[in-house]
C-alpha cells in the first residue's frame, strides 16, 4: 500500500498543482523539462536574460582555452566542475576569478556582474 505522503511528494515534484483554482482558468499543467513550479515563481537569470548567450560567446571560449583540458569533456576535473555548464561557472566563479588576468578576467567579471543586475530581487 502507498503511503499518501509518498504520493502527495510524487505528484508535488511532477508539477502536478493541489488546491483550488478558478474555475475558469485551465490548469498549466506540468511544466516543461520536469521543472518545478517553483522555478517558475523564481526565474533563473541565465535563461531569463541573454546571459546563457553572453556565456557561450564571450566566457566559454576564455575557458575552454585557460582551463582545458580537465575541465572539458573527457577531463580527470569534468564530472566535479564542467565548465560547459554556466550555472556551475557562475557558482565557482569567486575560485575562478583568482586564477584569471587580464581581458581573460575580465570577461568572466562581466558575465557575473550582468548574473547579479539580472537576477530579480525579493
Amino acid at each position: 500500500m502507498t503511503r499518501p505522503r509518498t504520493i502527495l511528494a510524487a505528484l508535488l515534484l511532477a508539477g502536478v498543482a493541489l488546491g483550488p483554482r478558478c474555475a475558469g482558468t485551465p490548469h498549466p499543467g506540468p511544466l516543461p523539462n520536469g521543472e518545478r513550479e517553483s522555478a517558475a515563481l523564481h526565474p533563473d537569470p541565465l535563461s531569463a536574460s541573454g546571459e546563457r548567450q553572453k556565456f557561450q560567446s564571450s566566457v566559454r571560449p576564455v575557458l575552454s582555452t585557460r582551463c582545458a583540458p580537465c575541465h572539458e569533456p573527457g577531463g580527470k576535473m569534468y564530472a566535479r566542475l564542467p565548465f560547459d555548464d554556466p550555472k556551475v561557472v557562475s557558482a565557482n566563479a569567486t575560485a575562478m576569478l583568482r586564477r584569471l588576468k587580464g581581458d581573460d578576467r575580465a570577461a568572466l567579471e562581466r558575465w557575473v556582474a550582468g548574473l547579479a543586475a539580472a537576477t530579480p530581487t525579493r
